[in-house]
């Protein structure tokens, strides 16, 4: 009878110890579905908040390439002005030469500025000495691009082709172009000299000046002493031709 009491009451306690554990120590099936739940809430959260990061990588690389593309946009009329600006003064420049405006020529160019050109035969020449020698003299030998006689403005053209202009940044900027000048030489017939030249400018205190020029081609002087040269042989063969054609004919009409 102990027994089966002692063996009754071991049952009962082994069931009881069995019902304990599956209570505490092993999570039910209720509570999973929760769990899984919170793990899918903290993982949607992640991927919420990693797209939210992405958007905003997004915005912030359009708005570079906006302010890139607008930066670009004002850089464009920036540059087509500056290129504007440096042809009408190299125009004025000119200009200047063809009417013997040294004061204007002096205006635009710095006071040590260099040139190589036909007339320096080689050498660099520093200054304004050099080219107001010859527009003191006023002759048809000129240096620094164009003839700058004393006589009537009206017998002188210039014609600037095909400029080319490099921008150094916002003070400086290089041309280079075809300079053809258009003259009346000494027996009024009217004559042509073109030349190649290359100007840099720098611009100080809101002015441009020119620090430096090349021109190629042959000194203008030369140049019109050539054309002359030309004309004067071509009337030398004409008054010879017409001199033998009367010397051959006339004794022939004679008879």
């Amino acid at each position: 009878m102990f027994f089966a009491i002692f063996c009754l009451t071991c049952i009962i306690g082994a069931i009881l110890s069995t019902m304990f554990v599956n209570r505490t120590l092993i999570p039910s099936n209720r509570s999973r579905p929760t769990t899984q739940s919170g793990n899918s809430a903290i993982k949607e959260s992640a991927d919420s908040n990693s797209a939210t990061i992405d958007e905003i990588n997004d915005i912030d690389r359009l708005n570079i390439n906006t302010i890139a593309e607008k930066k670009i946009q004002l850089c464009i009329p920036k540059a087509e002005n500056r290129s504007l600006e440096i042809t009408k003064v190299t125009e004025q420049l000119l200009q200047a030469i063809a009417n013997s405006d040294y004061e204007m020529y002096k205006s635009l160019c710095d006071p040590k500025i260099t040139c190589f050109e036909p007339e320096t035969i080689g050498n660099l020449v520093e200054g304004l000495d050099f080219h107001k020698f010859y527009f003191d003299t006023g002759k048809f030998a000129r240096s620094d691009t164009v003839l700058s006689p004393k006589a009537s403005k009206s017998t002188i053209n210039c014609t600037m082709l095909t400029p080319v202009i490099h921008t150094l940044g916002d003070e400086s900027a290089c041309i280079a172009y075809i300079l053809l000048l258009q003259y009346i030489d000494r027996n009024g017939q009217p004559q042509s000299v073109r030349t190649e030249e290359t100007r840099v400018w720098h611009k100080k205190d809101t002015r441009w000046q020119c620090v430096h020029f090349h021109r190629s081609g042959m000194p203008v002087a030369a140049a019109i002493k050539s054309s002359f040269s030309i004309v004067v042989a071509h009337s030398f063969i004409y008054h010879s031709f017409m001199r033998e054609i009367k010397v051959t004919l006339l004794p022939i009409l004679s008879s």
